[in-house]
């Protein structure tokens, strides 16, 4: 089966199941994970569907600004983030990890990131902020946890007393990219 086929067998059954896990996806075509991730990453890309933990959905309609973009869980409104494109576009993320991840395959189209301040909850460009990733469990949102702090200083003394590293924006996309591996890893 080539590529293109695999793709319309994915869209078709997402259409009638809604929800699907990678490892159905592999059995039903006869092809490896990795195989069914290289098939669905233009889909996810596209828009058409949604990686969740250990599977995929049908995005039947555009995130609403209380539900997230990339795992379209409801938003966390203390730590929630935004994308703002250059056609005035807004996406809503409940957490960093999943704006991150966003950012990883759109990086070209955005035209600024917005977080939230983890200790004092001002607004923050995200382009400009440092990540705390790897700290003891907080938020309960999304995995790996991803704390935003305006200042490299408030992030690093955090991480004296609550764990993990901190990296500037760029280190802190390529890091949650590069320890998701192709995974939403999105908790329910």
């Amino acid at each position: 089966m080539m590529p293109f086929q695999r793709k319309e067998a994915i869209m078709e059954w997402l259409h009638e199941e809604k929800t699907l896990s990678i490892a159905t996806i592999s059995r039903r075509l006869g092809v490896s994970e990795m195989t069914v991730y290289r098939d669905i990453k233009p889909l996810v890309e596209k828009g058409d569907i949604a990686r969740i933990t250990g599977g995929i959905v049908l995005r039947e309609s555009e995130p609403t600004p209380d539900h997230c973009a990339y795992c379209l869980k409801a938003n966390n409104r203390i730590h929630q983030a935004q994308m703002l494109y250059g056609d005035q576009h807004i996406e809503h993320f409940c957490c960093p990890h999943c704006v991150l991840l966003r950012y990883h395959h759109q990086a070209e189209k955005v035209d600024q990131l917005i977080c939230r301040d983890f200790l004092k909850g001002t607004t923050v460009s995200g382009k400009n902020a440092f990540y705390l990733l790897g700290a003891d469990e907080l938020l309960g949102c999304c995995s790996p946890q991803v704390l935003v702090f305006d200042k490299k200083e408030q992030a690093e003394k955090f991480s004296e007393g609550f764990g993990g590293l901190v990296f500037s924006f760029h280190s802190a996309v390529r890091e949650v990219h590069k320890q998701m591996s192709g995974s939403c890893g999105c908790s329910e």
